[in-house]
């Protein structure tokens, strides 16, 4: 089993943690180390081009998420726009099966305001059937509008999600994410 971990999109470079990609997603940090210590379980986070600007360009994510060691047994957790690019990825390649999808504050530009149309073409309907173990999604009840618009359209368009509420704890920022630990399945 291994986790493959898509950060979200950030402001200017200089607020970006180093490590993470997404200062947004500290927490990535701590989940790495968690897992890995606990579980003894690898987890891979790439870093894809362009999130600093949101000029992201789905073609060049793909190319990197290619990459990636993505099996049967894998869970890829997604954070923000990078759980939008999860359900995208999947979407685009319907063969391919993993473990669980954990999407953690998922974006999906459900108002179409991405300029490089990075979620068009994006299908929802069958990705559970790619999954062993299903879809779960976090959301706080303080998190931005566009996050809650697309955790709408997530759980209309995939009605067999989990989705799994939280008060306070805005777009999950912070250096620790102790709720996602019995999300996930190990």
């Amino acid at each position: 089993m291994n986790i493959v971990f898509c950060h979200g999109c950030m402001g200017p470079k200089y607020d970006w943690n180093k490590r993470t990609y997404d200062a947004s997603a500290w927490w990535a940090d701590w989940l790495q180390f968690m897992v890995e210590l606990k579980y003894d379980v690898i987890m891979q986070k790439p870093y894809f081009p362009h999130a600093h600007q949101l000029l992201m360009k789905y073609d060049e994510w793909e190319k990197i998420m290619d990459h990636q060691e993505i099996t049967p047994d894998t869970i890829l957790i997604g954070h923000s726009a990078g759980g939008g690019f999860v359900l995208k990825y999947l979407s685009k390649h319907p063969k391919l099966k993993v473990r669980q999808v954990v999407l953690v504050a998922p974006y999906i530009d459900v108002e179409d305001t991405q300029p490089f149309g990075f979620y068009k073409d994006l299908k929802l309907g069958n990705i559970v059937t790619q999954t062993k173990l299903g879809v779960d999604i976090m959301i706080s009840d303080d998190d931005f509008p566009y996050i809650k618009s697309s955790v709408d359209k997530i759980s209309k368009s995939i009605p067999e999600v989990r989705i799994h509420r939280f008060s306070g704890r805005g777009h999950f920022t912070g250096p620790k994410l102790p709720e996602i630990m019995s999300i996930i399945k190990f």
